[in-house]
């Protein structure tokens, strides 16, 4: 029986049409969440609503030169030129501006339970990991080139598309094949990491919480603090690239590093978004270490 990666394999100009698909539909999330970030930054002079806007904002435009490049190729929408350059251009903030919220809500978070030698352990292995998957980021999206022939292979359907350029036997840090899954696998420790922290430090919380009102105290300030956000955000991407390191070769890679990129601007705008309201508790009950 046929799986549905060797199917796909097999059947380029269906990748194909899914891509385009996808990248219109989530350009439309985009955009929504590229308006919401501008008004609530607007109106709650939060400098932390750039983070999710630039994210929504860069992928936006990402997604809309594939849209330009689809509808205007046989009108000269040079796949080596202005695809190329807008790609590269647009690419650059679209991925890393959530991981250092990322990074930025688990110091918030941390900060509030622990006493500070432990906050800044925490605080030096996040900031590890995030620079790791910042720079592998980088040098993932300066290694890509044009696919030669993509017009012929998906029926005319597509006319620009990009790939990674192979590294041959070089190796990334001595381990990774390529940048991409140096990306994949940095972005994958660094959640793994957040989430080990939150769930430790939620259980800690709530068990040395004596009396209940503390208790209720102690769950109203994680809520507050973006708690579940947080944990939707980390589990959906370690979830996700399981997935995509099985279809990594495959055109439909790209529709699922779509999706995943959806999930990540909706939540990192709620994660900018939620609701503070100080929570008075005792001097003794404030740490956990």
């Amino acid at each position: 029986m046929t799986s549905i990666k060797e199917f796909l394999e097999n059947n380029e100009p269906l990748q194909a049409r899914i891509n385009m698909t996808v990248i219109v539909m989530s350009d439309c999330f985009y955009l929504w969440y590229f308006i919401k970030s501008f008004d609530k930054g607007l109106k709650t002079r939060d400098w932390r609503f750039l983070f999710p806007f630039l994210a929504a904002f860069f992928a936006f435009t990402n997604n809309l030169n594939d849209i330009f490049s689809f509808l205007f190729s046989e009108l000269k929408y040079e796949c080596r030129g202005i695809f190329m350059t807008i790609f590269t251009i647009t690419a650059t903030l679209n991925w890393t501006p959530v991981s250092w919220i990322q990074t930025l809500r688990l110091m918030s978070f941390t900060k509030i339970f622990y006493k500070k030698p432990v906050f800044i352990a925490i605080t030096v292995v996040n900031v590890l990991f995030s620079t790791l998957y910042t720079f592998s980021y980088y040098l993932h999206l300066i290694n890509y080139e044009v696919i030669d022939n993509i017009a012929e292979n998906t029926d005319k359907f597509m006319f620009c598309s990009v790939k990674q350029k192979d590294l041959g036997n070089y190796k990334f840090l001595g381990i990774f094949d390529s940048y991409t899954r140096a990306v994949m696998y940095f972005d994958i420790f660094d959640s793994a990491f957040s989430l080990g922290v939150l769930l430790f430090t939620a259980f800690m919380a709530l068990d040395r919480t004596q009396h209940l009102k503390f208790h209720h105290a102690k769950i109203k300030r994680m809520v507050e603090e973006g708690f579940f956000q947080f944990i939707i955000l980390i589990v959906s991407k370690i979830a996700i690239y399981s997935i995509m390191f099985y279809f990594i070769k495959l055109m439909v890679f790209d529709v699922i590093w779509d999706l995943l990129s959806v999930i990540v601007i909706i939540c990192a705008f709620r994660l900018v978004n939620v609701k503070y309201k100080k929570i008075d508790l005792p001097e003794d009950d404030d740490d956990i270490f």
